[in-house]
C-alpha cells in the first residue's frame, strides 16, 4: 500500500483530519503526519523553523498539505517525491495584499518536484492568484480548480480531486518498470 504523508496546518490537526485520513485509507493509501515542534502562536510569521522539520520527514515521499499545510509542504518538502498542495495560503513575500506574511518567496520551493496544485473554485481572488503562481513555479504540475468548493478540504469535490491525484500516483507507484 502507498503512503501519503500529511503536513498539518496547525497544532491538533491529526484529530481534526480523522475523517480525511479515513477517506485516504479507503482510497488504498496509508497515512502518516509530519510531527512538528510548534513554537509560539500559529502561524508564526517570524519563524522558518517548521520548514526544515518538514524536509527531514518528507524526503522521497508523496506529501499532502492543505492551506497552511500546503505552504509548509511547498517550502519544506523540497526533497519529496510528489506534492499535493491544496488551497495554498497566500502568505508569501509576493503577497502584498496580505498584512501578515513570511518574508520568504514562494520561489523558495523545489521547482523540480512534481506537484498537484488545487484551489477551490469559489475561493477569493488572492487564493487563485497564489495557486496559479505556485502552479507556474513547478516544472511538472497538474492544476485543478475544484468546482463549487470553497476553502474546505471536506467538500466532496475537493475529496474527489485529491482521490484522482492519489489514484494517478498509486498507479505510477505500482506500475511495472
Amino acid at each position: 500500500m502507498s503512503l501519503l504523508t500529511i503536513v498539518p496546518p496547525m497544532p491538533g490537526a491529526e484529530r481534526r483530519f480523522k475523517p480525511f485520513v479515513d477517506f485516504v485509507q479507503a482510497a488504498g493509501w496509508e497515512t502518516e503526519f509530519v510531527r512538528l515542534a510548534w513554537e509560539g502562536s500559529q502561524p508564526n510569521f517570524d519563524s522558518h523553523a517548521l520548514f526544515p522539520q518538514v524536509d527531514a520527514q518528507t524526503a522521497g515521499k508523496v506529501v499532502l498539505g492543505f492551506s497552511l499545510g500546503a505552504l509548509y509542504a511547498h517550502l519544506g518538502a523540497v526533497r519529496a517525491r510528489h506534492l499535493i498542495l491544496g488551497s495554498i495560503s497566500p502568505f508569501f513575500l509576493e503577497d502584498d495584499d496580505e498584512p501578515h506574511r513570511w518574508r520568504i518567496s514562494y520561489r523558495a520551493g523545489n521547482a523540480d518536484t512534481p506537484a498537484d496544485v488545487l484551489v477551490g473554485a469559489t475561493e477569493d481572488a488572492q487564493m487563485h492568484r497564489r495557486a496559479a503562481a505556485v502552479r507556474d513555479f513547478y516544472r511538472h504540475c497538474t492544476y485543478t480548480v475544484v468546482q463549487d468548493a470553497e476553502h474546505e478540504l471536506w467538500h466532496p469535490n475537493y475529496l474527489q480531486a485529491i482521490k484522482a491525484a492519489l489514484d494517478r500516483l498509486g498507479t505510477r507507484a505500482t506500475a511495472p518498470t
